[in-house]
């Protein structure tokens, strides 16, 4: 069963689901996801991973299987640059992100996110907005689930396969969450490879 809007509000302020700083308001079904402070967002730095690879005398592919994302992040993503090239997809243009058709990068929701760690019986889908998305904005790609008992930011994987230069600003509302009760509690905690619970920037570790 998902949550309205009264349901919402009324697990908001008893704490059975974690929405910090609290929404200033609620749709009928829906709350507002905004956009954290800019210098949190992120890009790959493609060259350095291939060089990385090349000089260990392997090939430039990235094998997905041995994939732990809190390293890999540490070792690869960078700030969005402020000076781009003609090359560049991504860029930031003071307080904004521009991203180019085919731009691909990481930014994370100002809001902290979830469930608690025991006893959850909600569980969270992360939505886009079909008026963004019909300019070509792909806000949160293959994973719209915050399982029971995690809680944390919640990393947007953004990417603009439509026409236009698309800009994004900080406190942007360009995702939404529903929220749905589960049949009980669950007896065990979900768990991906170096992404903790109580996650505080893309790389998925907690604090900064």
């Amino acid at each position: 069963m998902y949550l309205s809007d009264r349901d919402l509000e009324h697990a908001v302020e008893t704490g059975r689901l974690i929405i910090d700083p609290p929404p200033a308001a609620y749709d009928t079904t829906s709350i507002d996801l905004h956009l954290d402070c800019v210098e949190e967002a992120r890009i790959w730095d493609v060259e350095a991973y291939r060089r990385t690879r090349l000089e260990a005398g392997l090939d430039a592919r990235l094998p997905i299987a041995d994939l732990t994302i809190r390293l890999f992040s540490h070792r690869f993503a960078r700030p969005v640059p402020t000076d781009p090239g003609a090359s560049d997809l991504v860029y930031r243009d003071g307080p904004t992100i521009v991203v180019r058709p085919g731009g691909f990068f990481l930014w994370q929701t100002r809001e902290t996110v979830g469930t608690p760690e025991t006893d959850s019986e909600l569980i969270c889908f992360i939505d886009g907005r079909s008026s963004s998305a019909r300019v070509g904005l792909t806000v949160h790609m293959t994973a719209p689930t915050i399982h029971a008992g995690w809680w944390g930011k919640v990393t947007f994987e953004i990417a603009n396969l439509g026409p236009f230069e698309i800009a994004l600003a900080e406190g942007d509302a360009i995702s939404q969450i529903v929220v749905a009760t589960i049949s009980s509690p669950p007896s065990k905690r979900k768990r991906e490879k170096g992404i903790s619970i109580g996650q505080q920037n893309v790389g998925g570790a907690p604090g900064s």
